[in-house]
């Protein structure tokens, strides 16, 4: 039973790999970047027009 468990845990885990390999491609990453930097300004942004690190909340 245990390894059975095991065997569908492996196949799933693949799968999911898999399926991430083929949706992440280099157009993807780029825009994943962007949108990573984009969050970072407005972070900084905030920060220095505000003095908090997240207004509203500190």
């Amino acid at each position: 039973m245990k390894f059975e468990k095991l065997i569908f845990r492996y196949n799933l885990f693949h799968f999911i790999m898999e399926f991430a390999k083929n949706i992440m491609t280099e157009k993807v990453e780029k825009l994943n970047f962007k949108a990573a930097m984009l969050g970072i300004f407005a972070i900084v942004g905030a920060y220095y027009f505000t003095g908090q690190i997240l207004p509203g909340i500190f």
